[in-house]
């Protein structure tokens, strides 16, 4: 029953943010919407930062698994790559939305948040390291440091964060993701690979 109940009361918080953005979301709105007693989130898991942090955390996680599914549905290295990029952001603005980020910018977020964005870099590197190194055993891939051209692709797409999430519209963000998708992938591959027939223009249409 008590998982129930935060279960309620975590969703109807994403809902209530995502409408109407972190500072303008009260505790008050929140026991109303969830039909629970305000002492009663208090007990479950704390003040509005802690409720934010805690569904943010979530749409971390799930951003993290529609990731990694998006990967494994291919088998090449470059089609995995390009998966990622084009997941990657596809859920992010999807969380952008969710969290009600257009409006609040990333900027004016708690202090927390930037942990949490730490933690999914990381994890994001890991990612695109595992991709990698199956590349070059492969053949397809030349990098001398798995690790550290993971990292260098991971703060490339960290850029282009808030830009895509919040700047862009749909058709912006294909031609931009598009592009870094076929300069990445001509970057990294092996000499072999560059002589075959380039089929490499690969759309990163999101939906509407």
């Amino acid at each position: 029953m008590k998982q129930d109940k935060l279960e309620s009361i975590l969703e109807t918080a994403r809902r209530m943010f995502a409408r109407y953005g972190l500072k303008k979301t009260s505790i008050d709105e929140v026991a109303r919407a969830a039909s629970v007693a305000k002492g009663t989130i208090y007990s479950y898991i704390g003040n509005k930062d802690m409720i934010y942090l805690e569904v943010l955390n979530r749409e971390v996680d799930g951003i993290i698994e529609g990731i990694l599914s998006a990967v494994a549905r291919e088998l090449s290295p470059t089609d995995k790559l390009a998966a990622f990029v084009k997941s990657k952001f596809r859920c992010m603005r999807q969380a952008a939305v969710i969290l009600g980020l257009d409006r609040d910018g990333l900027e004016k977020l708690l202090p927390s948040v930037e942990s949490l964005r730490n933690d999914f870099f990381e994890r994001e590197v890991m990612i695109i390291t595992s991709i990698l190194k199956e590349g070059v055993e492969k053949g397809v891939f030349r990098i001398e440091d798995h690790s550290l051209a993971a990292r260098a692709i991971g703060y490339a797409l960290r850029g282009f964060e808030i830009k895509l999430m919040v700047q862009e519209n749909n058709e912006g963000i294909d031609h931009y993701l598009s592009q870094l998708v076929e300069l990445l992938l001509w970057g990294l591959k092996s000499q072999e690979s560059q002589e075959q027939p380039n089929n490499l223009k690969l759309p990163c249409k999101l939906p509407s």
